[in-house]
C-alpha cells in the first residue's frame, strides 16, 4: 500500500479519511412523540395560571387544561409534567417548593389537583 508507512506524510490524513468513511451517518432528527404532545398543547394557547386565590379562575384553568388533555389525548402519566408548565407567579413558586416531595410514581394528575386546590382555595371554600 502506498500510504501504509506511518512516516509517509499522507499516511495519517488518508487513514483519517478512511476511518471517517466508516462512521455511519447520523439518523435524521425527528421530533419525539413527547415533543409533538407539547406542541399540541402549546398550539391550544392555554393561559398561564398565576396562583390567584379565586376558585372560579383556578377551576377554569383546570377545566381548560383537561379539555386540551382530552382532545390531544395526553396520557395520564404525562399530565402532571405537561400541566405544571403553565403555573406562574405564586402557583409556580409553590410547585417548585413542593415538587420534590410530591413527584414520583404516586403523583397522579388527580393528586396534583388535590394538592393545588388545598394550597390555593381560600379556607372558607375548602
Amino acid at each position: 500500500m502506498m500510504f501504509g508507512n506511518p512516516n509517509n506524510p499522507m499516511y495519517w490524513p488518508t487513514l483519517v479519511v478512511k476511518l471517517m468513511q466508516r462512521i455511519p451517518p447520523a439518523p435524521p432528527i425527528n421530533p419525539l412523540k413527547q415533543d409533538k404532545l407539547v406542541d399540541g398543547v402549546v398550539k391550544c394557547n392555554l393561559k398561564t395560571y398565576g396562583g390567584s386565590y379565586d376558585p372560579v379562575e383556578l377551576e377554569e384553568r383546570i377545566r381548560g387544561m383537561e379539555k386540551i388533555f382530552a382532545v390531544i389525548k395526553v396520557p395520564e402519566k404525562k399530565k402532571v409534567s405537561t400541566g405544571t408548565f403553565y403555573p406562574t407567579g405564586e402557583a409556580n413558586i409553590w410547585w417548585n417548593i413542593v415538587k420534590d416531595g410530591l413527584t414520583g410514581p404516586k403523583l397522579t394528575w388527580s393528586k396534583f389537583l388535590e394538592e393545588l386546590r388545598a394550597k390555593l382555595y381560600p379556607i372558607m371554600v375548602q
